[in-house]
């Protein structure tokens, strides 16, 4: 009885998984953080060792495992062995097939220090404190930026800038 609860949770884990993804990526291990005290994903397109659906995946081949040698009439230990090694091969199984899908995804991560040097188009004139919008093709589309002119010059829509620094998420531009 107890292989079939394992299976159970197993399988329903990965049912609710497919269909409505994982909690927060359903990864259970901790945030790193960075000297600056700035969250770090770490790698955050990849799959973890502890993902749910691994646990998941461990816990119906577990069930699978065990109750077929339970059914074989094995003895105990020997369930529980071929449980666990069921349950790590098809956990391993599942990380490389989730490492290779991973693989397939985009970067999405984009570094505004690698915009420096190029032109952008300004979108939203400057206002009272300074600020403006530019529009920027960063090889993926067209994104849209907060920027700062760089010797308080009051830029206008349309005006094509560019960029020659950047605080935190704010360009700082210079009127072309």
């Amino acid at each position: 009885m107890i292989y079939i609860a394992f299976l159970a949770i197993g399988a329903l884990g990965l049912l609710s998984s497919l269909i409505l993804g994982e909690f927060g990526h359903g990864d259970l291990g901790g945030h790193e953080f960075s000297a600056d005290g700035h969250g770090d994903a770490g790698d955050a397109d990849s799959p973890k060792i502890f993902s749910l659906r691994i646990i998941f995946a461990f816990l119906m081949a577990f069930g699978i495992g065990g109750g077929a040698m339970y059914l074989a009439d094995k003895p105990v230990g020997g369930q529980i062995i071929v449980g666990i090694l069921s349950g790590i091969v098809t956990g391993a199984i599942t990380y490389y097939i989730m490492k290779l899908l991973y693989s397939f995804q985009g970067n999405s991560n984009i570094d505004a220090a690698n915009f420096i040097g190029k032109d952008a188009t300004v979108t939203v004139e400057t206002t009272n404190n300074g600020s403006c919008q530019v529009k920027l093709d960063t090889g993926g589309g067209d994104n849209l930026y907060m920027g700062k002119e760089k010797n308080s010059v009051p830029l206008k829509k349309y005006d094509v800038v560019k960029i020659v620094g950047q605080i935190g998420n704010v360009l700082i531009v210079e009127k072309v």
